[in-house]
């Protein structure tokens, strides 16, 4: 019940994310879990749920390319995460970087903690932030 059975957990949140399946989340996320967006916000386990029911739809949510390393009751997995996303009227879809925390309670895995950076972009590419000043 290691890599595997992480790797298997983190499918099951892409679903959950891609389906809206506010429930779900109490399944697979840790009673203490917090998310960060990739702008920066930070939610717990309830108002991550609440994104759902608050305008959010995923069309397209996929994990791809992990990288599980475990330390005991503790996995850290590092992955490629792409959407088609739409919130509150606007399109937010793009690929990021996502780093997913699990820890094992009893017999089973859940998520203490999810972390987004992004969008990612090619080499050599300036991202949206970046502006030109002068001097």
């Amino acid at each position: 019940m290691g890599e595997q059975a992480v790797v298997e957990l983190v499918q099951r949140w892409a679903e959950v994310e891609r389906t809206g399946d506010v429930d779900a989340y109490g399944e697979i996320l840790d009673e203490d879990f917090r998310g960060i967006g990739p702008v920066g916000f930070v939610l717990d386990g309830e108002q991550w749920a609440a994104r759902h029911r608050n305008g959010l739809r995923n069309e397209e949510f996929t994990v791809s390319d992990q990288r599980v390393r475990t330390f005991g009751d503790t996995a850290i997995v590092e992955a490629v995460q792409r959407q088609r996303t739409f919130a509150m009227g606007h399109e937010s879809s793009g690929s990021f970087r996502v780093a997913v925390v699990a820890v094992r309670r009893d017999s089973r895995w859940v998520i203490a903690n999810v972390q987004f950076s992004g969008p990612l972009i090619a080499p050599g590419e300036k991202p949206a932030f970046v502006r030109t000043t002068e001097g």
